[in-house]
């Protein structure tokens, strides 16, 4: 008796529950013979900011580059102490 109502209950919530569908009012559609053409009525390309007087998007520069050895400053003073006893 109890597998029975859990089983009922269980085709009830399947049966019962929403089913989810596409929403078809977001573009038109046009046939012509065998061509076929989709117009997306929130298409973000078309709407603007793409034009030659618009707000152009700015892309940082490429870092400098440093060199990660440097030379040692010292050295050169300590070689020329070395060089003057010669």
């Amino acid at each position: 008796m109890r597998k029975r109502i859990v089983v009922a209950l269980a085709a009830a919530c399947v049966l019962v529950s929403n089913l989810a569908f596409a929403d078809g009012t977001g573009y038109v559609e046009t046939q012509t013979g065998k061509d076929q053409d989709i117009t997306f009525k929130d298409d973000p390309l078309a709407a603007g900011g793409f034009g030659p007087k618009d707000i152009r998007i700015l892309v940082m520069p490429k870092p400098p580059r440093i060199m990660l050895l440097r030379a040692r400053t010292q050295f050169v003073t300590e070689m020329l102490k070395s060089v003057e006893a010669l």
